[in-house]
Protein backbone atom coordinates (compact mmCIF):
# COMPACT_ATOMS: atom_id res chain seq x y z
CA UNK A 1 0.00 0.00 0.00
CA UNK A 2 1.28 3.40 -0.10
CA UNK A 3 1.82 6.20 2.42
CA UNK A 4 -2.09 7.54 1.42
CA UNK A 5 -3.77 4.06 1.41
CA UNK A 6 -2.50 3.07 4.43
CA UNK A 7 -3.42 6.99 6.41
CA UNK A 8 -6.24 6.00 4.89
CA UNK A 9 -6.99 2.40 6.11
CA UNK A 10 -5.92 3.79 9.69
CA UNK A 11 -8.88 6.60 9.14
CA UNK A 12 -11.19 3.85 8.70
CA UNK A 13 -9.92 1.63 11.26
CA UNK A 14 -10.44 4.58 13.60
CA UNK A 15 -14.16 5.16 13.00
CA UNK A 16 -15.00 1.81 13.17
CA UNK A 17 -12.77 0.83 16.87
CA UNK A 18 -12.28 4.27 19.12
CA UNK A 19 -9.97 2.03 21.19
CA UNK A 20 -7.46 2.94 17.76
CA UNK A 21 -7.37 6.56 17.04
CA UNK A 22 -4.59 8.04 18.88
CA UNK A 23 -4.84 11.70 19.71
CA UNK A 24 -1.05 12.73 20.05
CA UNK A 25 0.11 13.81 16.36
CA UNK A 26 3.84 12.32 17.68
CA UNK A 27 2.11 8.65 18.40
CA UNK A 28 -0.42 9.22 15.18
CA UNK A 29 2.90 9.56 12.96
CA UNK A 30 4.69 6.67 14.54
CA UNK A 31 1.18 4.68 14.17
CA UNK A 32 1.64 5.36 10.88
CA UNK A 33 5.00 4.95 10.12
CA UNK A 34 5.06 1.40 11.27
CA UNK A 35 1.85 -0.06 9.96
CA UNK A 36 3.61 1.79 6.21
CA UNK A 37 6.40 -0.71 7.04
CA UNK A 38 4.35 -3.74 7.71
CA UNK A 39 1.75 -3.30 4.70
CA UNK A 40 4.17 -2.20 2.35
CA UNK A 41 3.95 -5.18 0.00
CA UNK A 42 0.45 -5.58 0.89
CA UNK A 43 -2.07 -4.21 -1.81
CA UNK A 44 -5.14 -2.51 -0.66
CA UNK A 45 -7.41 -4.23 -3.27
CA UNK A 46 -6.82 -6.92 -5.79
CA UNK A 47 -8.84 -7.63 -9.18
CA UNK A 48 -8.40 -11.22 -6.96
CA UNK A 49 -11.31 -10.08 -4.68
CA UNK A 50 -8.90 -8.96 -2.39
CA UNK A 51 -10.18 -6.01 0.16
CA UNK A 52 -8.04 -4.59 2.67
CA UNK A 53 -11.26 -2.49 4.41
CA UNK A 54 -12.88 -5.66 4.65
CA UNK A 55 -10.82 -7.48 6.28
CA UNK A 56 -10.46 -4.90 8.87
CA UNK A 57 -13.93 -4.80 9.38
CA UNK A 58 -14.24 -8.31 9.74
CA UNK A 59 -11.63 -8.58 12.35
CA UNK A 60 -13.60 -5.86 14.27
CA UNK A 61 -17.04 -7.42 14.44
CA UNK A 62 -14.82 -10.71 15.30
CA UNK A 63 -12.42 -10.05 17.44
CA UNK A 64 -12.40 -8.27 20.84
CA UNK A 65 -8.79 -7.11 20.42
CA UNK A 66 -7.51 -3.88 18.61
CA UNK A 67 -6.82 -4.69 15.09
CA UNK A 68 -2.68 -4.78 14.39
CA UNK A 69 -1.08 -4.89 11.30
CA UNK A 70 -0.40 -8.62 11.52
CA UNK A 71 -4.59 -9.16 11.52
CA UNK A 72 -4.10 -7.39 7.60
CA UNK A 73 -1.07 -9.21 6.47
CA UNK A 74 -1.27 -12.68 7.37
CA UNK A 75 -5.04 -12.59 5.74
CA UNK A 76 -2.76 -11.39 2.67
CA UNK A 77 -0.74 -14.03 3.12
CA UNK A 78 -2.97 -16.73 2.92
CA UNK A 79 -5.12 -14.94 0.14
CA UNK A 80 -1.65 -14.86 -2.16
CA UNK A 81 -1.23 -18.68 -1.37
CA UNK A 82 -4.30 -19.08 -2.76
CA UNK A 83 -4.35 -17.14 -5.73
CA UNK A 84 -1.07 -18.94 -6.81
CA UNK A 85 -2.64 -21.88 -6.20
CA UNK A 86 -5.34 -21.22 -8.41
CA UNK A 87 -2.87 -19.84 -11.39
CA UNK A 88 -2.34 -22.03 -13.68
CA UNK A 89 0.19 -20.23 -15.94
CA UNK A 90 -1.44 -19.75 -19.28
CA UNK A 91 1.17 -19.56 -22.29
CA UNK A 92 2.36 -16.23 -22.82
CA UNK A 93 2.37 -14.80 -25.92
CA UNK A 94 6.66 -15.55 -26.43
CA UNK A 95 8.29 -17.51 -28.58
CA UNK A 96 8.41 -20.95 -26.51
CA UNK A 97 11.92 -21.88 -28.45
CA UNK A 98 13.33 -18.80 -25.96
CA UNK A 99 14.03 -20.31 -22.99
CA UNK A 100 14.50 -17.16 -21.41
CA UNK A 101 12.34 -14.99 -22.78
CA UNK A 102 9.45 -17.42 -21.90
CA UNK A 103 10.33 -18.42 -18.03
CA UNK A 104 10.53 -14.36 -17.55
CA UNK A 105 6.93 -14.16 -18.92
CA UNK A 106 6.20 -16.98 -16.86
CA UNK A 107 7.43 -15.41 -13.77
CA UNK A 108 6.02 -11.78 -14.35
CA UNK A 109 2.43 -13.76 -14.82
CA UNK A 110 3.38 -14.97 -11.61
CA UNK A 111 4.63 -12.14 -9.73
CA UNK A 112 1.00 -9.94 -10.85
CA UNK A 113 -1.05 -12.61 -9.21
CA UNK A 114 1.07 -12.72 -6.67
CA UNK A 115 1.03 -9.00 -6.24
CA UNK A 116 -2.61 -8.38 -6.81
CA UNK A 117 -2.23 -6.92 -10.12
CA UNK A 118 -4.04 -9.88 -12.02
CA UNK A 119 -6.02 -12.42 -10.89
CA UNK A 120 -5.39 -15.39 -11.22
CA UNK A 121 -6.02 -17.67 -14.92
CA UNK A 122 -8.31 -20.28 -13.69
CA UNK A 123 -8.42 -23.89 -15.75
CA UNK A 124 -11.78 -23.44 -18.46
CA UNK A 125 -13.95 -25.64 -17.36
CA UNK A 126 -16.33 -27.90 -19.22
CA UNK A 127 -19.67 -25.93 -20.44
CA UNK A 128 -20.80 -28.27 -23.11
CA UNK A 129 -21.13 -31.54 -21.38
CA UNK A 130 -19.03 -35.14 -21.71
CA UNK A 131 -18.28 -36.47 -25.02
CA UNK A 132 -21.40 -38.74 -25.73
CA UNK A 133 -18.60 -41.84 -25.17
CA UNK A 134 -17.60 -40.14 -21.91
CA UNK A 135 -21.35 -39.96 -20.85
CA UNK A 136 -22.30 -43.61 -22.07
CA UNK A 137 -18.95 -44.15 -19.53
CA UNK A 138 -20.72 -42.54 -16.70
CA UNK A 139 -23.66 -44.05 -17.44
CA UNK A 140 -22.18 -47.00 -16.62
CA UNK A 141 -21.89 -48.64 -19.89
CA UNK A 142 -18.44 -49.48 -20.45
CA UNK A 143 -18.68 -50.91 -23.75
CA UNK A 144 -19.23 -49.61 -27.32
CA UNK A 145 -22.76 -51.03 -27.74
CA UNK A 146 -21.90 -52.97 -30.70
CA UNK A 147 -19.31 -54.55 -28.61
CA UNK A 148 -22.19 -54.74 -25.84
CA UNK A 149 -24.92 -56.27 -28.34
CA UNK A 150 -21.95 -59.26 -29.13
CA UNK A 151 -21.56 -60.08 -25.63
CA UNK A 152 -25.34 -60.18 -24.28
CA UNK A 153 -26.06 -63.74 -25.24
CA UNK A 154 -22.86 -64.37 -22.69
CA UNK A 155 -24.51 -61.52 -20.36
CA UNK A 156 -28.00 -62.25 -19.72
CA UNK A 157 -28.33 -60.28 -16.57
CA UNK A 158 -26.88 -57.55 -17.78
CA UNK A 159 -28.63 -57.48 -21.05
CA UNK A 160 -31.74 -57.54 -19.48
CA UNK A 161 -31.01 -54.66 -17.33
CA UNK A 162 -30.15 -52.98 -20.15
CA UNK A 163 -33.12 -53.46 -22.25
CA UNK A 164 -35.20 -52.47 -19.19
CA UNK A 165 -33.40 -49.00 -18.62
CA UNK A 166 -33.95 -48.26 -22.72
CA UNK A 167 -37.75 -49.73 -22.51
CA UNK A 168 -38.36 -47.41 -19.59
CA UNK A 169 -39.09 -50.43 -17.61
CA UNK A 170 -38.03 -50.58 -13.85
CA UNK A 171 -34.59 -52.80 -12.78
CA UNK A 172 -35.52 -55.82 -10.98
CA UNK A 173 -32.57 -55.79 -9.45
CA UNK A 174 -32.15 -53.12 -8.01
CA UNK A 175 -33.97 -54.62 -5.12
CA UNK A 176 -33.39 -57.66 -3.34
CA UNK A 177 -35.46 -60.88 -3.66
CA UNK A 178 -38.09 -61.55 -1.57
CA UNK A 179 -38.36 -65.48 -3.02
CA UNK A 180 -34.43 -66.58 -3.50
CA UNK A 181 -33.19 -63.98 -1.00
CA UNK A 182 -30.67 -62.92 -3.67
CA UNK A 183 -29.64 -59.37 -2.23
CA UNK A 184 -30.09 -56.01 -4.89
CA UNK A 185 -27.60 -56.08 -7.83
CA UNK A 186 -27.31 -59.57 -8.17
CA UNK A 187 -29.15 -62.21 -10.28
CA UNK A 188 -31.94 -64.19 -8.68
CA UNK A 189 -31.02 -67.92 -8.00
CA UNK A 190 -32.61 -71.34 -7.94
CA UNK A 191 -31.36 -74.61 -6.39
CA UNK A 192 -29.67 -77.43 -9.06
CA UNK A 193 -31.72 -80.54 -9.69
CA UNK A 194 -28.43 -82.55 -11.41
CA UNK A 195 -28.13 -85.77 -9.32
CA UNK A 196 -24.17 -84.35 -9.77
CA UNK A 197 -24.70 -81.40 -7.88
CA UNK A 198 -23.44 -81.16 -4.03
CA UNK A 199 -27.10 -80.82 -2.07
CA UNK A 200 -27.78 -77.12 -1.92
CA UNK A 201 -26.33 -75.84 -4.79
CA UNK A 202 -27.84 -73.10 -6.24
CA UNK A 203 -27.33 -71.76 -10.21
CA UNK A 204 -28.12 -68.44 -11.51
CA UNK A 205 -31.39 -67.49 -13.24
CA UNK A 206 -31.55 -65.73 -16.75
CA UNK A 207 -34.30 -64.04 -15.17
CA UNK A 208 -35.88 -62.39 -12.23
CA UNK A 209 -38.50 -64.11 -10.28
CA UNK A 210 -41.88 -62.46 -10.85
CA UNK A 211 -41.87 -60.99 -7.40
CA UNK A 212 -38.90 -59.21 -7.50
CA UNK A 213 -40.24 -57.45 -10.74
CA UNK A 214 -43.28 -56.64 -9.41
CA UNK A 215 -41.19 -54.91 -6.24
CA UNK A 216 -39.12 -53.21 -8.49
CA UNK A 217 -42.38 -51.91 -10.13
CA UNK A 218 -44.12 -50.71 -6.92
CA UNK A 219 -40.78 -48.91 -5.50
CA UNK A 220 -41.07 -47.20 -8.92
CA UNK A 221 -44.39 -46.17 -9.14
CA UNK A 222 -44.52 -45.03 -5.36
CA UNK A 223 -41.10 -43.14 -5.84
CA UNK A 224 -42.49 -41.46 -9.16
CA UNK A 225 -45.55 -40.15 -6.79
CA UNK A 226 -43.73 -39.04 -4.05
Amino acid sequence: MTREEVAALLAYVGRLDPRAALLDPAETAGQLATWCELLRDVPATTPGGWDAAAVVRRHVESSPYPVLPVDVTRPWAAHRRDLLGRHTDPRPAVDPDDVAAYQNAIRAQRHAVATGQAAPADSRQLTGGPHPTVAARLAGRALPPDVGAALAPYRPARAAREAAAVAGRPDALSVPCGWCRAPAGEQCRRRTNATTDRPGTWTRRRTPHPSRIDAATTITHRESAA
